[in-house]
């Protein structure tokens, strides 16, 4: 009998010895006892620090140790299967690698969607007490935000237009779906990994992606034709413009320099005048001759060809008229 209390004993202090645990240095510690989480005297969820613990062991109590600063990683969906029997009419799909979504215009793509995310410190009672599958009501939470988001959105803005915008708004309603339904955790990031159309449809969403690059290249190729033709325009206004300058800053210097040649004869007759070598009025009716046959021989000169009449009448070829007649 007395043996029988002793092992008794034994195993009932082996079995409170069990409510001995450690949390890690880079820990926190969740306990729930009797069914209810443990709080603090102000009322919030207590977490011990790391160190040697005790509590009421199992079933009397539950001890959750947590890494807060760990980043957890959630896969939705699988990288394309080129194996697939497309003959086959029926296929078995895996619920978990499932991964298709209805666009706004009623075209089938597949994603594979990566959620990056931790425990929240404030939310850890939320999260392994909270429910007892928070992984899979994360998933299903991605999932929603994902099809509600792409179900207003056409093919061509998830495949592959919009990807960078898409994934800023996927990952702003996980945010708040996660902190509507108190999941206990902080979303990090979401990122779409690949986005592929069906096996069946792959040529003919290929076919739409070569289109869709030869028009940017046909487009790329115009600008930059209208690019080169617009440069050589500029190229030639700025040459006309330097040519026109260069004739006008000619034609100027030129009328100044007959100016001032000019003006200096008439100040050179004005001189003479007052000197009492000759009249302005004579000097001035030798300059005008002077210039007048200046002109006649020039223009002379350019005449190349000889006019013929055989009318037989008298004509006047006088050109210019001598000033002093």
């Amino acid at each position: 009998m007395n043996r029988q209390r002793i092992a008794f004993l034994l195993l009932l202090a082996a079995y409170f010895a069990t409510g001995f645990f450690i949390v890690k240095g880079n820990e926190k510690a969740a306990v729930k006892r009797f069914g209810r989480a443990r709080i603090t005297s102000s009322g919030l969820p207590l977490l011990l620090r790391s160190g040697l613990h005790y509590e009421l062991p199992w079933p009397f109590a539950e001890v959750k140790p947590v890494n807060i600063n760990e980043v957890k990683s959630l896969s939705i969906g699988s990288s394309e299967m080129e194996g697939l029997d497309t003959n086959a009419f029926l296929q078995e799909v895996q619920p978990d690698s499932q991964s298709q979504f209805l666009t706004g215009d009623k075209n089938i793509l597949n994603l594979q969607i990566n959620v990056q995310y931790r425990i929240s410190e404030s939310g850890i009672y939320q999260y392994y007490f909270g429910t007892t599958r928070p992984d899979q009501r994360l998933r299903l939470l991605v999932e929603s935000a994902a099809s509600d988001l792409i179900s207003r959105s056409g093919v061509d803005f998830v495949h592959p237009l919009g990807l960078a915008e898409l994934r800023a708004e996927l990952t702003q309603s996980t945010r708040a779906l996660v902190e509507q339904y108190h999941l206990g955790v902080e979303v990090e990031d979401v990122t779409i990994v690949s986005v592929y159309p069906p096996v069946r449809v792959k040529a003919q969403f290929l076919d739409v992606l070569n289109a869709r690059a030869d028009k940017e290249t046909y487009i790329n190729t115009a600008l930059g034709y209208a690019q080169q033709r617009a440069s050589e325009a500029r190229a030639e206004e700025q040459r006309i413009r330097d040519e026109s300058e260069t004739y006008r800053q000619q034609t100027i210097e030129v009328a100044r320099s007959e100016a001032y040649r000019f003006n200096k004869m008439v100040e050179r007759l004005h001189l003479d005048e007052q000197a009492g070598i000759q009249s302005y009025s004579e000097a001035r009716q030798m300059a005008l001759h002077r210039y007048y046959m200046e002109v006649l021989n020039s223009a002379m000169r350019k005449v190349a060809g000889k006019v013929f009449l055989d009318s037989g009448e008298p004509v006047d070829l006088t050109i210019f008229r001598d000033p002093q007649e």
